[in-house]
């Protein structure tokens, strides 16, 4: 029963999600992008996590206050005083699970539904994604594949898949993709 209710949910995803391409990404990662990081976005331990956090109700002004704070840590070469936690709680420790099983897999963040982290593999320049095209076309729309970039040597592209319970998209999930270690 839970296999089909997993494969329903992601036809449902594949099938409502409209992709947006921000750029000439390779056609092997926007394939990726569909299907094996779509399903992601449904996974148990992370679809858990941003109820969770959804369930909070903070205000976007208490988002934006943590958002500055997180900013201004960083901006004194400090660590944002959140940003620990969001990388070593429940969701953080799956998100490492999925990248230990997916080798090109260079980073991945998961937000809830106004924007903000919930967890993360690395850091981030900021804590509120609502701004930001990784959520804005990507919550209530599709998938949505970067430009690759040059990152350190390596070519990255970031791919942001919705956060599905159900056929609700409740978060976004951002994923760093090696684009040269895509099979």
């Amino acid at each position: 029963m839970r296999k089909v209710a997993f494969f329903s949910a992601l036809v449902f995803v594949l099938m409502s999600s409209a992709v947006a391409f921000a750029g000439p990404a390779p056609q092997k990662v926007i394939d990726l992008a569909n299907s094996q990081l779509a399903a992601l976005g449904m996974d148990a331990e992370v679809v858990k996590a941003v109820n969770a956090q959804n369930a909070e109700g903070k205000t976007m002004k208490e988002i934006k206050k943590i958002d500055n704070r997180w900013i201004d840590d960083q901006g004194t070469g400090g660590t944002p005083a959140l940003m620990p936690g969001l990388m070593s709680n429940d969701c953080a420790k799956q998100l490492y699970n999925l990248m230990e099983q997916n080798a090109f897999i260079t980073e991945i963040f998961v937000t809830d539904n106004q924007g903000a982290n919930v967890c993360q593999t690395g850091p981030t320049s900021d804590y509120w994604q609502g701004d930001e095209d990784k959520f804005t076309k990507v919550f209530n729309k599709g998938v949505l594949v970067a430009d690759p970039k040059d990152d350190e040597g390596k070519t990255i592209s970031q791919v942001s898949v919705p956060v599905v319970d159900g056929q609700t998209h409740v978060g976004t999930m951002t994923i760093g993709v090696d684009v040269d270690l895509v099979p």
